[in-house]
């Protein structure tokens, strides 16, 4: 399901510490996340205080690196047609941006820029904006509150990597029209809005080894911006969606392998339509809405683990919602499509305000394949083909769920072979037994 933030500014900043604690476990679950020494380039062949830190970026040449001196900096510091210029700080929290009522950093059309070992901080409206720039890269940075954190925009490319991003007032990282980012071995944790977010018309995004944790919004987004909120525990969407159909409808790219994305306030990973999203050895866990939400999209999710979600661990459904068949032209409703492979699938709880749900996976109006797959310990029903749903369920282990194994209803062609089934309160395929209110 789509997302609504639980998490307050107060919850947010009070739980740092705490937010710590919990991330040392998926951490170390992960292999990933820890803070490398910066790979410094080359040596400093110019320096610059607060007071003539501008200067020196507007006349540095290709090859130059400016090393900043220990201090406060105040934004916007602007790089406009800057190329291959390094901009080294003492260390984080040493050498500190400060944006406070404007953008702590801008960049405009410019290209092979580093950022490496300061901080970034309290810009408004971003820590950090690029615009229109080439292999804009951040390393080893800290970049702690804001209005959003790192923002990459209007076919920009770069790559965010060993850093922590958090505290941020809106999305961690935003990445939008037509950009290509790689965020790689960060920290992201404790924001208000989304962790990695892709919206709008976007290139590939390629998410790998992070902690995303703790975050007010999904941890990961792909899509169009939406319109208002989907309820959570409900098929309908608002009316908005339906009085232009195609214009929610995008065609990001996103690559995610070996993160963590935890205990967001929401859900944890949102496709939404015309999307395409590939998932390997993730850890998905602890979200406070479905693990992962695949709306008119196309996914695959291999090698992942989904384990205490809230609601249910993944959720694939047709764009608008499988219950406009006939209803809203010739082009829609657009199924979710994927498969689901390799995967662990277990321990999902019910949707808090209503006490029900708490499903493995769940298809509605998708065409989706379940294989190879352990689904158990689920509040819920294993696995649910309903309302149209095409595809298989083949060589899963489903087992000990709080309701049938495997339900199909109001279903298309849906093939079901070898699978193991025992301890659901029905393992009969195709029974439909929900023990939820």
């Amino acid at each position: 399901m789509m997302w609504r933030s639980r998490m307050t500014g107060t919850r947010r900043l009070l739980g740092l510490c705490s937010t710590f604690a919990v991330m040392l476990v998926a951490v170390a679950a992960a292999s990933a996340a820890s803070r490398p020494p910066a790979a410094l380039a080359a040596d400093c062949n110019k320096t610059a205080d607060p007071g003539s830190l501008q200067g020196v970026v507007n006349g540095a040449q290709p090859g130059d690196v400016i090393c900043m001196a220990p201090g406060a900096y105040f934004g916007p510091l602007t790089f406009t047609n800057v190329h291959g210029v390094t901009l080294r700080g003492a260390g984080p929290r040493v050498s500190v941006l400060a944006g406070m009522d404007k953008d702590s950093m801008l960049v405009f059309s410019s290209s092979d820029l580093t950022f490496e070992n300061f901080t970034l901080f309290y810009g408004h409206p971003s820590d950090a904006y690029v615009n229109n720039s080439k292999n804009v890269l951040f390393r080893n940075m800290d970049v702690g509150g804001g209005g959003i954190g790192i923002h990459y925009d209007v076919n920009s490319t770069g790559r965010i990597s060993d850093s922590f991003v958090y505290a941020i007032e809106g999305d961690a990282v935003l990445i939008r029209r037509d950009s290509n980012v790689t965020v790689e071995r960060n920290w992201v944790f404790g924001n208000g809005g989304v962790g990695v977010s892709t919206v709008g018309h976007a290139a590939t995004t390629t998410i790998t080894q992070n902690v995303i944790s703790h975050n007010g919004g999904p941890g990961v987004f792909a899509g169009q911006t939406p319109c208002q909120l989907l309820p959570p525990g409900h098929v309908e969407v608002p009316d908005c969606y339906l009085t232009n159909l195609a214009a929610f409808v995008g065609d990001a790219n996103i690559i995610l392998n070996g993160n963590v994305v935890q205990e967001s306030g929401s859900t944890g990973i949102v496709m939404f339509p015309g999307t395409t999203g590939t998932f390997t050895n993730n850890k998905i866990w602890k979200n406070h809405l479905s693990g992962m939400f695949v709306w008119g999209a196309s996914t695959t999710s291999q090698g992942d683990d989904y384990w205490a979600n809230d609601e249910h661990a993944i959720e694939f459904r047709a764009y608008p919602d499988p219950l406009k068949y006939g209803q809203v032209g010739k082009q829609f409703p657009v199924r979710a499509v994927g498969r689901i492979n390799h995967a662990t699938i277990h321990d999902t709880v019910v949707l808090p305000e209503s006490g029900r749900l708490g499903g493995g996976v769940l298809g509605q109006g998708a065409n989706l394949d379940v294989s190879n797959s352990l689904i158990w310990g689920n509040r819920g029903i294993g696995v649910s083909y309903v309302n149209t749903s095409l595809g298989s369920i083949d060589d899963n282990a489903i087992v000990n769920n709080g309701g049938s194994a495997i339900c199909i209803y109001r279903a298309g062609d849906v093939r079901t072979s070898d699978n193991i089934a025992f301890g659901n309160v029905d393992n009969t395929v195709g029974v439909c037994h929900e023990t939820t209110p």
